[in-house]
């Protein structure tokens, strides 16, 4: 049975010309929330038709109650009721978890253009979970608690996740008020990936993003991801993991409209 899902929806205003729909996914941890407040209204006064879901068992969606059940394969059965719902294609922009649901969107059918923002890389997340837990094993370690029970981290332990040190106690504050834990199952499909069950993606335009100062997802990944989309990766610099509520997010809007300018 299909679950209910949260689509949000903010209307296009300002430009008058034919636009693609934009369809934002959110990361682990998330739900359509974090595209609210900069990133919808940004573009949806530059002409665009914004629309963010939450992912089932996130935000407003149905499975809560089965959260740690539901697959990277459930999420892409997501997007593909979300693309049925939208009158034209859309662009997907995708940021982190929400990049590596794209690319298995993709292995199944085309999109007209996705922008990927700290995704989770084609081989998943071992490599980068192995460098964090050398490199900073007390920020790993505390990943894993909040995963695992009710542990909440303290702002300047979330920043150091997941912001630039600049980032406002109230921005993190408030990202830290509203994610959620993560299914236990999609984190393990984003682990043990076996590499000879990568499958090619249906050529598209794309864009790679990704952050100078990310904890989590290193350049290596983002270059992985843009290779197999045949593009070069982008580092943005003065930004950690949260591309669209950092201090710098604007910068993240502006680069992708340049890219939406393009195609």
């Amino acid at each position: 049975m299909q679950p209910s899902l949260e689509l949000v929806h903010e209307a296009a205003r300002g430009a008058a010309r034919a636009r693609p729909p934009l369809l934002f996914v959110h990361g682990a941890f998330c739900a359509a929330w974090c595209w609210q407040q900069h990133f919808m209204p940004w573009f949806a006064e530059r002409g665009f038709d914004c629309w963010a879901l939450s992912l089932e068992g996130h935000g407003g969606s149905d499975g809560h109650h089965y959260l740690s059940a539901i697959s990277i394969e459930d999420y892409r059965r997501n997007l593909v009721w979300a693309v049925k719902r939208l009158k034209t294609a859309p662009v997907m922009i995708g940021h982190s978890m929400g990049g590596y649901v794209i690319q298995n969107y993709l292995t199944h059918q085309p999109l007209p253009g996705v922008a990927l923002l700290a995704s989770v890389p084609p081989y998943g997340m071992a490599a980068s979970s192995l460098r964090l837990m050398t490199q900073a094993p007390s920020l790993f370690m505390r990943l894993n608690l909040y995963q695992s029970s009710n542990y909440l981290p303290a702002v300047d332990e979330l920043r150091a996740m997941l912001f630039s040190p600049d980032a406002p106690d109230e921005t993190v504050a408030s990202t830290m008020g509203l994610c959620q834990q993560e299914s236990q199952r999609a984190i393990i499909d984003m682990t043990l990936v076996n590499p000879l069950g990568i499958m090619p993606l249906h050529e598209t335009s794309a864009l790679v993003l990704g952050a100078a100062e990310d904890r989590l997802v290193s350049p290596e990944d983002v270059v992985a991801s843009a290779e197999r989309l045949g593009v070069s990766a982008e580092i943005l610099p003065h930004m950690g993991h949260m591309m669209m509520l950092d201090t710098h997010w604007e910068k993240t809007a502006e680069r992708i409209f340049l890219w939406l300018e393009t195609l």
